[in-house]
């Protein structure tokens, strides 16, 4: 039996922390909090997040645009 452990390579893994999934060392990327991610899951998430806020956004200029806050006027108090 010819065996040599010079052939067997040892990927060194750990799990993305957006999809779960194992992810190579070598190969990851690092989100702002320096997990190890997959590039395809970074970007994702990334471009959900700025989609979601201009969403948002949007929403409350609509909001704003149908009902326009005015400033509340005090009226002095006669007697």
């Amino acid at each position: 039996m010819n065996f040599s452990f010079s052939r067997v390579q040892s990927k060194r893994t750990t799990r993305c922390s957006i999809c779960g999934n194992f992810v190579a060392l070598e190969t990851s990327n690092t989100d702002e909090r320096g997990s190890a991610v997959h590039e395809e899951c970074y970007v994702g998430r990334t471009v959900a997040l700025f989609a979601a806020q201009q969403a948002a956004q949007r929403a409350q200029e609509s909001a704003s645009s149908l009902f326009p806050l005015e400033p509340i006027r005090v009226v002095p108090f006669c007697r």
